[in-house]
């Protein structure tokens, strides 16, 4: 969780605690305006501070916790969205939709990183890619196909 390839580079912990906190972000801030679960993580976990000051990463206990708290919000707010218990339900529809598109690409592309990293420096196998068409391969990351 903590080791990382060169000080120039981030844990794979803090890419796990990265995406939780974007995706976080992103639904309080377009569809929420709730308070973030772990506001210590905010500043660690935000990709503007240069990977040698990330400083300690929390226990796998503590970021496991806050993965959890992040996807329980993100579905309860799509849950709300597409049961339109929110305001401009129509609007927010839209906002989730790309929202959601938005938040699963970002995780494919730090499950990149990290396969990448498992596979270069640590000897494991990169993991196949999925075999559906609701997803291609675009500037070696995998992304929601946007043609289907």
């Amino acid at each position: 969780m903590v080791w990382r390839p060169d000080e120039n580079s981030s844990a794979i912990g803090w890419h796990l605690g990265h995406q939780a906190h974007v995706a976080h972000f992103m639904v309080r801030n377009l569809t929420a305006a709730e308070p973030s679960p772990d506001p210590e993580l905010d500043g660690l976990m935000d990709s503007a501070q240069p990977e040698k000051f990330r400083g300690a990463l929390p226990t796998i206990e503590r970021l496991t916790l806050f993965r959890e708290t992040v996807a329980e919000r993100v579905h309860a707010r799509r849950g709300d969205i597409a049961g339109g218990r929110v305001n401009s339900p129509d609007q927010m529809t839209i906002i989730g939709g790309h929202l959601l598109t938005a938040l699963i690409n970002h995780e494919y592309q730090h499950d990149q990183w990290i396969a990448e990293v498992r596979s270069r420096d640590l000897g494991h196998q990169i993991p196949d890619v999925p075999g559906t068409d609701a997803v291609c391969r675009i500037d070696g990351y995998l992304v929601l196909n946007p043609l289907t």
